[in-house]
């Protein structure tokens, strides 16, 4: 891998490549090495996409204290006893249920690299909140952070509310249209002319679709059908530039150019076949009332 880094996003195999180099305990510099990344952007990934787990409930273990170690607090219970209530073993009397100073004990080594639990070998066991780095969990947050980012109205409503001052006596009451409004107040308007036509139609506004004259005129787009010729396999060797290359290697072959000429729809057409070796055209009358069937394009057949 190049030791530059790059502008694109990262995928799910690079974050999968950060947690296995998380938790083989190599450096974020190793680990931008293996994905191509800068090591700041493996640090931000880390920091940004970690989970947070809390400690294990032991059931038998003082709880991780910060103030553990110079606490000397007693007489917490009803009793009124002089054993130091850290280390008291009746049951319900845990620090973290009868002390007000409790404070949960964070590990020191998640405020510095790797930030994370992955690699540390006391993480099976570790009373304290531990901090993981999961590749699935980064790259769900990512997917769901491209949605979000793009849903809603990319305005604020301060904003909305001075576009929909300017439009309404505009629209409603002068009856101009947008691409009249555009041309006077281009500037005062804060997106694009089709991201205004949307927000028209989202109802943003006050304005409505039935507002504008030439809208309601219009009848709904049809959605382009989508084509599944992405796989383009089946076109090899069968293109004219092969057809061309073909008969520049063999200029005997025989070659019959089919063609169908319609004049009025739904009448008669006339279907041509011109044989190139001869210069010879046949035409055929064909009667389409009769339910006579055609290609309305030209075809090229190669007989050998």
């Amino acid at each position: 891998m190049s030791k530059k880094g790059n502008q694109k996003h990262l995928t799910l195999s690079q974050r999968i490549v950060i947690e296995k180099g998380l938790t083989g305990n190599k450096s974020f510099s190793a680990i931008a090495m293996e994905t191509g990344k800068d090591p700041s952007t493996i640090s931000k990934e880390v920091r940004l996409h970690s989970q947070t787990k809390e400690r294990l409930d032991a059931g038998y273990t003082s709880a991780p204290c910060i103030n553990r170690h110079d606490c000397k607090l007693s007489r917490l219970c009803e009793e009124q006893c002089d054993t130091m209530c850290k280390v008291c073993r009746k049951q319900g009397m845990k620090c973290i249920n009868v002390c007000p100073n409790y404070e949960t004990a964070e590990c020191g080594k998640l405020k510095k690299p790797p930030y994370v639990c992955n690699g540390c070998g006391k993480k099976t066991h570790c009373l304290m909140p531990r901090k993981f780095y999961s590749s699935k969990y980064a790259d769900d947050c990512y997917r769901n952070t491209l949605v979000s980012c793009r849903e809603g109205i990319n305005q604020t409503p301060k904003a909305i509310q001075a576009m929909n001052d300017l439009l309404v006596p505009l629209l409603k009451e002068k009856h101009q249209s947008i691409a009249h409004v555009y041309a006077t107040h281009a500037e005062e308007i804060g997106c694009s002319r089709r991201t205004l036509y949307a927000y028209i139609n989202d109802g943003i506004f006050d304005v409505r679709n039935i507002d504008l004259r030439r809208v309601v005129r219009y009848k709904k787009r049809k959605k382009p059908t989508t084509s599944s010729a992405k796989d383009r396999s089946y076109r090899k060797s069968h293109n004219y530039e092969d057809f061309q290359k073909h008969m520049q290697e063999h200029p005997d072959t025989p070659v019959v150019e089919i063609d169908c000429v319609e004049g009025e729809k739904g009448g008669k057409v006339l279907l041509t076949l011109i044989f190139r070796n001869c210069n010879l055209m046949l035409v055929f009358l064909l009667d389409l009332t009769n339910g006579s069937y055609f290609f309305n394009s030209r075809f090229l057949f190669l007989f050998r």
